[in-house]
């Protein structure tokens, strides 16, 4: 098996520092996953290790590729496969919940039952993550750092009896 050259670990580690998944980088330079996986263990990879600008070109690189249509099409079919099957774990996991007895025969039950719930939970974590992970597709909403301004003050005498006088108006109507 031939050794990756050091140039090209260089390439590899760089566009996984910039975000890149293992499977793209792995498919970018075809490589297998578990050698870009090997790379990326042996190097340790720690934020500040890489030449920024290098990080920042993989970056841009990211970016501009998810500008393209057929990245979108291909990420929003993705998207909507992984919400389809988020919605049916979490129903089948519904199903086998109800079916778990609620006080267990013996102990032999009691650790069948555990190890049901602990799948569970396991599998409604990976939902949860897949969730999470489908909704942070794309650009970073803009965040307004200006919140307004909430003023607390006592009510003058003339602003309550404008308020009273309204109110009567309204009720009178």
């Amino acid at each position: 098996m031939a050794k990756t050259p050091p140039h090209i670990e260089g390439e590899v580690l760089a566009m996984i520092a910039a975000g890149y998944s293992l499977a793209a980088v792995s498919s970018q330079f075809g490589l297998s996953y578990h050698t870009v996986r090997g790379i990326q263990k042996r190097a340790g990879i720690k934020s500040g290790e890489i030449k920024k600008q290098v990080i920042l070109k993989y970056q841009n690189a990211l970016k501009d590729s998810l500008a393209s249509d057929f990245i979108r099409d291909k990420a929003s079919a993705l998207l909507m496969d992984d919400l389809a099957l988020s919605s049916k774990l979490r129903s089948k996991l519904h199903v086998l919940l109800d079916e778990l007895p609620d006080s267990p025969r013996d102990t032999k039950e009691a650790v069948l039952i555990a190890r049901s719930l602990s799948a569970i939970a396991t599998s409604l974590k990976l939902s949860n993550d897949t969730l999470r992970a489908s909704f942070k597709l794309g650009e970073e909403p803009e965040v307004n750092e200006d919140l307004p301004e909430l003023i607390v003050r006592e009510m003058l005498e003339k602003e309550i009896e404008e308020i009273k006088a309204e109110q009567k108006s309204i009720v009178s109507a």
